[in-house]
């Protein structure tokens, strides 16, 4: 009898400790708890449970997908576990299996509004819009204030084109426990888009590089305001936001502030204006790279390609969205194309070069630091192909053609379909029709690029 106490006491510290562990996300060590708990109870499924939460918060989405096979083996109707298995499945990119796993979440937990907005993003990356809309709505009915609910509708209303509904929902991200970006200055007044009249404000950016770059074109109707602007964003893009005029000053996320009157948040800006498919602004260029930048990369850009210029990027950010990079390989069937050469805008990826050994691929980017040299360099090319990634935008952003290759289920901006994009005039959008298949997509862009170089001959 003491035995066994003493193995249910250590079961009750592994689990405990395991928790506090995961909690606080040392993933790694966690996952050691539970599976040295799981040594003294195999067949207890809440251990398999959380061992699959600390595998996918590793990244080990087959292991975490294993791992809550195992504890529904033990114990079918554990709703927690099958919806943490589609979450794992969405990760895979394996959205229909998801789809399945948050049904059968639903079914066991049906006063969560959780799994119904879990589903909600399965179904989306399936593209059935309506189902998971009506997923939304479903979860806020039971949770009004569900954050992760109004989020993943934010983004369902967006990509509808439904703007001005979605700009409101897209509010609630700052309420979203696991959101990208913390919410800052919140001791400072925030912003409701009243005339300025000379006050001082800071716009701050959040998210990603690519965010940021789409985003920024807002400043000059809020310097119109009459404001004076203070922008506030990621030290590898100073140096090209400076380039925005009516700007005041600009200080890298870290830096020392100024004095402000009120402030707000970069991707709130777009509910202030009211923003619809039609009213966004500065659809042109109004980014620049600045003097110097330029002046250095027009020195470096070798003479013995003055010819057509393309530049290719093809990777983003694995997680959390993976299905929106290629591989370098991938593009194979540009090695057919003749008088072109093509430049690498992919960062940290020289080695893939060896996967081309017949592409013309000149890979410069060990001089680039920071996005006013990726600026420069863009503005030496013809052309920018490029997968969903901050590269795309700034092409744009730059008034450079660029052809952007998107998933089956793209990112709300790019919309549901069609070829041109309201946010840049100079983009053309390629879109997967299978899901993970990007051969067909490839093949399309490679006898456009052909037609194009037919159409503008070497000089």
């Amino acid at each position: 009898m003491a035995t066994m106490d003493l193995m249910e006491s250590e079961l009750q510290r592994l689990f405990a400790e395991g928790c506090d562990l995961l909690q606080t996300g040392k993933a790694e060590r966690a996952l050691g708890c539970f599976q040295r708990a799981q040594r003294i109870a195999p067949s207890n499924p809440t251990l398999y449970l959380y061992s699959g939460a600390a595998l996918h918060d590793l990244q080990r989405f087959d292991e975490a997908v294993e791992s809550y096979g195992k504890a529904l083996t033990v114990s079918p109707c554990m709703g927690e576990a099958h919806n943490n298995l589609g979450n794992s499945l969405i990760a895979l990119g394996r959205f229909a299996a998801a789809v399945d796993s948050f049904s059968k979440a639903i079914t066991f937990l049906p006063l969560s509004p959780v799994p119904l907005a879990a589903r909600a993003t399965a179904l989306q990356a399936l593209g059935k819009i309506a189902e998971a809309e009506a997923d939304c709505r479903a979860a806020l009915t039971i949770a009004p204030d569900f954050a992760s609910a109004h989020w993943n509708l934010a983004l369902n209303l967006l990509l509808q084109g439904r703007y001005l509904e979605g700009w409101s929902e897209y509010e609630w991200r700052w309420k979203k426990p696991d959101f990208t970006s913390p919410s800052r200055h919140t001791d400072i007044p925030l912003w409701n888009g009243t005339p300025l009249n000379g006050r001082t404000i800071l716009i701050h950016a959040e998210q990603g590089f690519g965010d940021a770059i789409q985003f920024v074109r807002y400043v000059l109707p809020v310097v119109e305001r009459g404001g004076s602007v203070i922008v506030e964003c990621h030290p590898e893009l100073e140096p090209l936001v400076r380039s925005i005029e009516g700007i005041q000053d600009v200080v890298p996320f870290g830096g020392l502030l100024p004095h402000v009157s009120c402030q707000v948040p970069l991707l709130s800006l777009p509910r202030i204006f009211a923003t619809t498919l039609q009213t966004i602004p500065s659809s042109g260029s109004y980014l620049a790279a600045p003097d110097d930048y330029r002046k250095k990369w027009q020195q470096m850009m070798p003479a013995a390609t003055a010819g057509f210029r393309v530049g290719i990027a093809w990777a983003g950010k694995s997680y959390p969205d993976p299905l929106r990079s290629c591989r370098l390989r991938d593009f194979a069937p540009f090695q057919k194309i003749i008088n072109t050469t093509f430049y690498s805008l992919q960062i940290g990826c020289k080695g893939e070069q060896t996967d081309l050994p017949d592409l013309l691929l000149i890979d410069m980017t060990e001089e680039i630091h920071d996005f006013a040299d990726t600026a420069a360099l863009i503005e030496q090319l013809d052309l920018v192909i490029s997968i969903d990634t901050a590269v795309a935008h700034l092409a744009g952003a730059l008034a450079k053609p660029v052809w952007l290759l998107l998933p089956f289920a793209p990112d709300w901006r790019w919309m549901r379909e069609g070829i041109d994009s309201p946010w840049y005039s100079t983009m053309r959008l390629f879109r997967q029709e299978i899901p993970q298949e990007w051969e067909q997509v490839i093949s399309i862009i490679t006898n456009e690029l052909i037609l194009l170089r037919q159409k503008k001959p070497l000089e």
